[in-house]
């Protein structure tokens, strides 16, 4: 029982090393090009990525770059079978069974369930559907013409963003009582509107 029984109950879920115990989109992007071609196309992001390492770059930029090189000049219709076999032969290894366990206990309950995550809806949006989400929310790739064009459509979803994307699908996220869950700093945002945030500490 949560501690205002008044008030509908609102459960929302980071993914990335929440819902699993890893991250998933770098992962994403070496399925889709297979590994040797995943590590040969690294090495002109190396400076990149020491920039970041640096403080020099900011890792969402840094991201960008990831997401033009792996990503950009797929056609829809190849993203979403990668997408497709993604969720059905990578993911299930890395989930955690406490927290398919925790947002079982939410549905069972009777709770809205929100999956919101800096991971691309590409995947996040076919999974969450598939285990009973009511909303998901995720980083959208970008699209012209029938194909990616390696970039992303609006903003990140992490930090602030994630509470933007939410009220986006529930405008009245004032009226609810909230847990959230998540594990890292991208989701202090969605933490700091949470009458119950558990970060890290939940199972």
């Amino acid at each position: 029982m949560h501690a205002d029984s008044t008030r509908p109950v609102l459960a929302v879920f980071d993914f990335d090393g929440t819902l699993t115990d890893r991250h998933t989109f770098w992962r994403y992007m070496r399925f889709i090009v297979g590994t040797r071609a995943f590590w040969l196309r690294i090495i002109p992001l190396l400076p990149k990525m020491l920039s970041v390492i640096l403080g020099i770059t900011p890792l969402m930029q840094a991201r960008l770059a990831f997401i033009a090189c792996y990503l950009g000049g797929l056609t829809v219709e190849q993203e979403r079978e990668h997408a497709r076999f993604f969720i059905t032969e990578q993911l299930p290894l890395w989930l955690r069974p406490q927290a398919l366990r925790r947002l079982q206990w939410h549905q069972s309950m009777g709770h809205v369930t929100a999956l919101v995550s800096n991971s691309p809806e590409n995947y996040l949006i076919p999974w969450g559907q598939a285990v009973g989400f009511d909303h998901v929310c995720g980083t959208r790739l970008a699209t012209a013409k029938n194909k990616l064009t390696g970039g992303i459509s609006g903003t990140n979803c992490v930090d602030r963003e994630k509470v933007a994307r939410l009220r986006d699908c529930l405008s009245n996220l004032d009226d609810f009582y909230i847990y959230a869950y998540g594990d890292s700093s991208g989701d202090d945002a969605l933490l700091g509107i949470a009458n119950s945030p558990f970060y890290r500490n939940w199972y």
